[in-house]
């Protein structure tokens, strides 16, 4: 009789450890805010840089998100400053929540990539772009991660190299 049970609840529970723990974890409404309140820095080959900053909200299940925030893109004659506007969430990969590096820190300060398509407006001008938002909080960064953005404006400038910023996604669900 005990033997049987044991067989019992081994195949009541085989199936539910096997389940990937994402897929179970990213099927609920998962709400964030964005901050980036220092400038978080990219730079082009061409050695252009972008700083950025700004703040909103995304959520996943399902995708959406508002945010917005101003950029200043300088280069060897100058630099130019705008504004960026989220208008969708393209992608959201998590890395985990209250941890950095080891060290605790609050529970629902979170990190990961986001990746947004926003609009860049400097005076009356509009270019869209693709804004990624590498925060390296959490138990799962890779080992390669580094905290602060990518910016791509299709056929104009890829800001592809990280330099650096200081930003965090806080769940608010």
């Amino acid at each position: 009789m005990r033997i049987r049970a044991i067989v019992v609840l081994t195949m009541i529970l085989t199936p539910s450890l096997l389940t990937p723990a994402s897929a179970v974890a990213s099927s609920g409404t998962q709400t964030y805010e964005l901050h980036l309140e220092e400038p978080n820095m990219a730079m082009a080959p061409n050695g252009d840089t972008v700083a950025v900053t700004g703040e909103g909200e995304f959520s996943v299940n399902p995708k959406s998100v508002e945010a917005s925030g101003r950029f200043t893109h300088t280069y060897a004659g100058g630099s130019t400053s705008g504004t960026w506007t989220a208008t969708e969430l393209l992608e959201y990969q998590s890395y985990g929540c209250g941890v950095v590096f080891g060290d605790p820190i609050p529970a629902n300060f979170c990190g990961g990539v986001v990746k947004l398509r926003v609009m860049l407006t400097v005076g009356s001008t509009s270019l869209p772009g693709i804004l990624t938002v590498f925060c390296v909080i959490g138990p799962n960064p890779p080992n390669s991660a580094s905290e602060g953005i990518t910016l791509v404006v299709p056929g104009v400038i890829n800001f592809n190299q990280v330099v650096g910023g200081d930003n965090v996604y806080v769940r608010v669900d």
